[in-house]
């Protein structure tokens, strides 16, 4: 029985070192880092590429109706729609 308390014993502070190095580490990555730095760069990186309101690139609105390329996804989405309004 006594064998049993210890191996326990030696398996809760195991697993309490571990936990413990994890979270020091991750204290030590986050004060390495410099988020003001980060967020200048993010800041300097947005300011010179695009215009204020603009749209990222493959995000622009379509100037179709349905603008799908596909005449048969199109004749399909269209019969769906018609079906639609019929209920």
């Amino acid at each position: 029985m006594e064998e049993k308390v210890m191996s326990m014993e030696f398996q809760a502070e195991a697993l309490n070192q571990l936990s413990t190095d994890d979270l020091d580490g991750k204290f030590a990555m986050l004060e390495s880092s410099s988020v003001d730095d980060d967020l200048a760069s993010l800041k300097k990186e947005l300011s010179g590429s695009t215009k204020k309101g603009d749209l990222p690139p493959g995000r622009t609105s379509s100037k179709a109706a349905y603008p799908f390329p596909d005449a048969d996804i199109e004749n399909e989405l269209n019969e769906l729609r018609q079906r639609t309004r019929d209920l």
